[in-house]
């Protein structure tokens, strides 16, 4: 799934550019005054994300926001997860599990 990017969401809004399941979470520790970029991925219960959508969207994030990228989903792969962390991305999610893209992409099968 191709994973939606907003380039400059203002800090106070935030909130109402998720899904209503991640609202609460992803207000934790922002600056309201802030300009953060957005990623969002795939959100349904059973979606795990792999490394391959965040690779593309961090490809075509041209310039982050001075505050950061928040990478929103329902639960990261391992490979993912070290994506985000290697462009200085929070990420959210919705549960935490281990998963790697190979076992993910297994459970598709």
């Amino acid at each position: 799934m191709k994973a939606t990017i907003r380039e400059r969401v203002s800090g106070a809004r935030l909130r109402d550019a998720v899904p209503p399941l991640y609202r609460d979470e992803i207000v934790k520790g922002i600056d309201p005054a802030g300009v953060y970029s957005l990623v969002l991925c795939a959100h349904n219960p059973r979606d795990v994300v792999h490394s391959a959508p965040l690779v593309r969207a961090f490809r075509r994030l041209e310039k982050p926001a001075e505050n950061g990228v928040i990478v929103v989903g329902t639960v990261f792969t391992e490979e993912a997860k070290a994506v985000a962390a290697q462009h200085g991305a929070r990420i959210v999610a919705l549960h935490k599990a281990l998963w790697t893209d190979e076992s993910a992409r297994a459970r598709q099968l």
